[in-house]
């Protein structure tokens, strides 16, 4: 009898031992729950210095990050160029930027490939990051959860865990309110044509009259021929020459915006006609007061001029 009340004690207290363990793997499995709040990084880093000191102590098979200071004449998309990635990948892996505009000094991260950084809590969300980000599970790259999980078990963890998700795009949920307003005016346009940049908005010496002046768009050089798409769905307002533009389109958007196309050689569009965004309008030429093949583009809200550099970045 006596062996036996041993026997039962031992069972039980095995059975506690059993169940306790297996209560701590699934903690250590799984990690701390939380809620599925995206978490913002302005919210947890007090400084760009702070977020930059613990990307550049962070290891993520896969992918490096270097830290670059911009220097005078740097832009984003000039060292996006440089290190063959794009503004978005810049833009998601630097969440506490507040404007597109770089500053001499300034510390920006560079991933060693396109993609973003995302930061998280609860160990769960990884899971569902390449569903947040429309990508494949295998592009969500992740440091080493073994160290994590033992940490989160013994001791409180200050910050949370940072995972690179492989060819996916920003969203504005975790970016600065500013940044956001900015992307999110970004994402109603797309560019018109695939080419390269060589006026800008702004002051410039015209190329014709060689007189200081004001340049009320955007040139993008492309040769001769080269299809021009709307750069946001709207309906056609006007066609036709229209003096110095040459050979141009007009289109009328949602929320007050025009577009404007013009040096075109040909047009395909008429008046009243509606159009998709990136639908072909026309071909790039040279018509009008223009030095070589090129689209001119012009974008106005309300009447009101605006860079177009603010939609098509």
């Amino acid at each position: 009898m006596y062996n036996k009340k041993i026997l039962f004690f031992l069972l039980i207290v095995s059975f506690v031992f059993i169940f306790s363990a297996s209560l701590f793997l699934v903690k250590f499995l799984i990690g701390p729950t939380s809620d599925n709040t995206l978490l913002k990084p302005a919210d947890i880093f007090k400084s760009e210095d702070e977020y930059i000191a613990y990307i550049q102590s962070l290891q993520i098979s896969g992918v490096t990050f270097t830290v670059c200071h911009i220097e005078k004449g740097d832009n984003f998309w000039k060292i996006a160029k440089e290190h063959h990635i794009d503004i978005d990948t810049l833009i998601g892996s630097n969440p506490l930027w507040e404007s597109i505009i770089a500053k001499v000094d300034q510390k920006i991260v560079i991933p060693s490939q396109k993609g973003v950084l995302h930061f998280v809590n609860d160990l769960s969300q990884i899971n569902q990051l390449h569903t947040l980000y429309k990508v494949p599970e295998k592009n969500v790259l992740t440091p080493s959860l073994f160290r994590y999980r033992i940490k989160s078990l013994v001791s409180k963890v200050d910050k949370p865990v940072a995972v690179f998700i492989k060819d996916a795009r920003p969203i504005t949920e975790v970016m600065t309110p500013e940044l956001a307003k900015q992307f999110a005016l970004r994402e109603m346009f797309r560019s018109p044509l695939g080419g390269r940049l060589t006026s800008f908005y702004g002051g410039r010496v015209h190329p014709i009259f060689r007189q200081w002046g004001f340049h009320n768009g955007l040139d993008i050089a492309a040769p001769y021929g080269t299809p021009v798409g709307a750069a946001r769905g709207g309906v056609v307002i006007s066609t036709g020459w229209m003096g110095g533009y040459g050979k141009a389109v007009i289109i009328q958007h949602d929320d007050g915006f025009t577009t404007l196309y013009g040096h075109l050689s040909s047009i395909h569009v008429q008046p009243g006609q509606k159009v998709k965004t990136g639908q072909f309008i026309g071909r790039v030429g040279s018509t009008g007061w223009s030095t070589g093949p090129h689209l001119h583009f012009t974008l106005w809200q309300y009447n009101k001029l605006i860079n177009p550099m603010k939609v098509l970045w």
